[in-house]
């Protein structure tokens, strides 16, 4: 690594750093699934009309499907112990890894901007309820002092990102479990309540069909939710000391998870007439306040475990490459960043909910591209061999000198104008601030296989 210019921050984990296990990778795992699907993955399947199996359904084939693609992305960080930022350079090159880069860090920016909001809307409500005010009071009042809260949250949040994957890892390992039990109780407590006895939950009758768009759609948020993370799964397993703690750590800790949590948000918020947010919920029907304020905490905990483990090593790993800053000063900038980004002018439920789905929707079909490209790079241009020591080469002479390699930075734009065709083709289109963004549910899968397919066509076409 002598001609490395990079941080000692972006060098290959060492062995004593590989701290994480096939258990504790699991049980952060499971922390980063529950916020997500108790909380808004179950809600929005609820909003669009799904019955409750074509939830779990969809559920199951969107997990499923991300699961083996964080899979063949995590091999990576496992095996060569690299973070995101270099392991771009193996199909893009040093300067073209940029570009991917920066998608991945204003994707995972707005996200921990907007988990830090929702975070922040438990803490208020939690406070709320231990001063003794009126549930209705609560829910109708709460988002407006979030703002407040926001701060404290960010604060909190900074202190425990400063310890890095150790502190991340043992907040995630101790609260993944305990969030799921509270909330397979609460919403067990909610099916037996007596103003919701004569409710009828629609199991299989539903209001959409099977090969309707929003059942597609859901299909593909459950998995562009995960699909922020397929690109920089590196930044998190590449402190695992085994690969076995992949296939463990997808299946156990996050398909079965998403499935049962999407079911378990299904039925609270459908039960609560479907213009409540989980959060709403646990303040207006928790049968005391106790149990409202310990809901409420746990609510709090698994959104900032999503955001701390998820989120946080992408956007640390990125700005410490782009901007040469220490792990602590980036941290502090992302703090001021995330208060201004957050939705704080947000002020009911239901404003909440759609603001997820389009960004799940619309923004992260642009990290579809950058997966495919890297997955096909590794697996079948590469064949998974690769010379670590020449990715930290940055003398003349060496090919990442600089370097942009054309074949992922074409096969990216590539499977974006793909996406696009596809748009005008089937004639969707979304429009953000005049600026026309495909409205395809299955977007994220479009890009990744456009891109990996033209990336391995161009590589042959290279090398014939």
């Amino acid at each position: 690594m002598s001609c490395s210019n990079d941080s000692p921050e972006l060098l290959p984990t060492k062995p004593n750093e590989r701290i994480v296990g096939t258990v504790g990778y699991t049980l952060m795992v499971v922390a980063l699934t529950v916020a997500t699907s108790i909380f808004f993955l179950g809600w929005i399947s609820q909003i669009l009309g799904l019955s409750l199996v074509q939830a779990v359904v969809s559920s199951f084939i969107g997990s499923g499907a991300v699961a083996a693609l964080l899979y063949l992305n995590g091999y990576v960080g496992v095996k060569e112990g690299i973070p995101y930022p270099i392991q771009l350079r193996l199909s893009f090159g040093n300067r073209g890894a940029m570009l991917p880069m920066l998608m991945v860090v204003f994707v995972d920016l707005v996200w921990y901007a907007i988990d830090a909001f929702i975070a922040a809307w438990a803490m208020t409500e939690m406070v709320l309820v231990i001063l003794g005010w009126p549930s209705d009071k609560i829910v109708s009042q709460g988002l407006s002092y979030t703002p407040i809260t926001l701060i404290v949250y960010l604060v909190a949040v900074a202190a425990i990102g400063m310890g890095r994957i150790k502190s991340i890892k043992w907040v995630d390992i101790l609260s993944g479990p305990l969030i799921f039990i509270f909330f397979g109780w609460f919403v067990l407590y909610m099916m037996g309540m007596p103003e919701f006895a004569a409710k009828s939950i629609p199991v299989w009758e539903g209001g959409v069909s099977w090969l309707s768009s929003e059942f597609l759609l859901n299909t593909a948020i459950q998995t562009a939710w995960w699909g922020m993370i397929v690109p920089n799964i590196s930044d998190i397993c590449r402190y695992n000391n085994s690969i076995r703690s992949l296939a463990y750590g997808h299946v156990l800790g996050l398909v079965f998870p998403q499935v049962l949590g999407t079911a378990i948000g299904f039925v609270g918020t459908y039960l609560a007439g479907g213009n409540y947010s989980p959060i709403d919920i646990i303040a207006m029907y928790s049968p005391t306040p106790l149990l409202g304020a310990l809901g409420l905490f746990f609510a709090f905990l698994a959104t900032a475990t999503t955001a701390l483990t998820g989120y946080l090593p992408g956007i640390m790993n990125a700005f410490i490459r782009i901007f040469k800053l220490s792990w602590n000063r980036v941290i502090l900038i992302l703090t001021v960043l995330s208060f201004f980004i957050a939705p704080w002018y947000i002020k009911e439920s239901l404003g909440i909910a759609y603001q997820l789905l389009n960004i799940t929707w619309y923004y992260s079909m642009f990290l579809g591209p950058v997966a495919g490209v890297m997955i096909v790079d590794y697996w079948i241009v590469r064949r998974r061999r690769v010379v670590v020591e020449e990715l930290y080469n940055n003398s003349r002479g060496s090919i990442y000198h600089n370097g942009v390699f054309w074949a992922g930075v074409g096969s990216f734009i590539i499977g974006i104008l793909g996406q696009y065709v596809t748009a005008i083709i089937q004639g969707k289109f979304y429009y953000v601030f005049w600026i026309p963004l495909p409205g395809l549910e299955l977007a994220w899968y479009y890009g990744f296989l456009i891109s990996g397919t033209a990336y391995y066509i161009w590589n042959k076409w290279k090398k014939g």
